[in-house]
């Protein structure tokens, strides 16, 4: 077991603020350290900074009692962090964890005026926060490449918290019912039959996007398969969705606009989803829907679970995982075929209907 050096915690702890903006997969990947955090500090009131934009993914989570938005729709103002800084130093928080480590969530753990800052030993920044820890490291503070959530974990094990909560990873995201009821209706209506694999051929990042002409080739062959495929989007992306449509020549369903509660309630009724390293990814794993990732820059140590009917597929380059986002020959990507792809999905299908009564509620 490993050995946990702990923090020199001041005083007791009767308040907490944890701080995780920006993104929709970093703030699901938070959730059992704010689990965590509850069974350890359970009398401490908990809560949490993050994007203003995201609310929706923490707005049922059980184990937050309040939710600070941090600006980040357009306009955003000196003058909001401001107020906002003032606020949460009036709030007297005893503990803040920084779990992004930005400059700005840094100065905002260091504004709040709490005893007992804790985030990343980075260059200059980690200054401002007086409990600092090595950047992916364990419980023991050795540099480790670890699941992301299990990293958020390491942390709050370093807090004092102790127990099996801390080798819980699961993600945390409460259905709405009034999304669930619609997206039910609209999958009724659109794609009635099953299976249903949704492809999400967006990227956040231009070197861990698989090109557009790839997706239609996938999503033909998925159809061939007997498959259903259902094509996913976020803010911005239609114009992705619909050219894979129309580069198909089998029939892809594109759905409506969605969002965050529709999206997560579309995607607990898929039977595969096919993703870059993404958002919906980690939606997707919260809800107990298998996924197949397609890896280029990024590392699947640091993004897939540990457990579950998820897998993933990428090349093996000397440059693989160098978590650029732009890259001038893309091999990491180009090199993935449709084909292997859509062997690899059928294989997951029909692993995950084989334990479908395990793994899905």
């Amino acid at each position: 077991m490993t050995q946990t050096a702990l923090l020199p915690l001041r005083g007791e702890i009767h308040r907490i603020l944890v701080l995780r903006p920006r993104a929709l997969g970093d703030v699901l990947l938070a959730t059992p350290a704010l689990r965590a955090l509850r069974a350890g500090f359970p009398h401490a009131a908990l809560d949490l900074g993050v994007d203003d934009v995201l609310l929706p993914v923490v707005a049922r989570n059980p184990h937050v009692d309040r939710v600070w938005p941090l600006p980040r729709r357009r306009p955003v103002r000196q003058r909001d962090w401001l107020r906002l800084a003032a606020e949460l130093a009036r709030a007297h928080y005893d503990l803040v964890v920084d779990l992004h480590g930005s400059p700005r969530t840094a100065l905002l753990s260091r504004l709040t005026g709490a005893p007992n800052r804790v985030g990343y030993a980075l260059r200059v920044r980690g200054r401002l926060y007086n409990l600092r820890v090595p950047r992916d490291s364990d419980r023991s503070g050795q540099r480790r490449l670890l699941y992301a959530a299990r990293t958020n974990l390491e942390i709050v094990a370093r807090c004092g918290v102790t127990g099996p909560v801390l080798d819980d990873t699961t993600l945390v995201l409460p259905p709405d019912p009034a999304a669930e009821a619609r997206m039910e209706a609209c999958l009724a209506a659109q794609v009635p039959e099953r299976p249903r694999v949704g492809l999400v051929p967006a990227g956040t990042w231009p070197a861990k996007t698989w090109a557009l002409e790839n997706w239609a080739r996938l999503g033909d062959e998925l159809v061939r398969r007997g498959t259903q495929v259902v094509l996913l989007w976020g803010p911005g992306e239609r114009h992705v969705a619909d050219g894979v449509r129309a580069a198909m020549h089998a029939p892809a369903v594109v759905l409506p606009p969605t969002d965050l509660d529709e999206l997560a309630a579309v995607v607990a009724r898929l039977d595969l989803l096919v993703c870059h390293d993404s958002g919906v990814k980690h939606v997707a794993v919260a809800r107990d829907t298998p996924t197949l990732t397609l890896y280029g820059p990024t590392n699947p140590l640091a993004w897939s679970p540990p457990s579950g009917p998820h897998a993933g597929l990428r090349v093996r380059l000397p440059c693989t995982a160098c978590n650029r986002t732009q890259c001038q020959h893309h091999l990491c990507m180009r090199l993935l075929e449709p084909d292997a792809v859509a062997v690899r999905a059928a294989h997951l299908m029909a692993a995950a209907e084989g334990g479908r009564r395990t793994w899905r509620s």
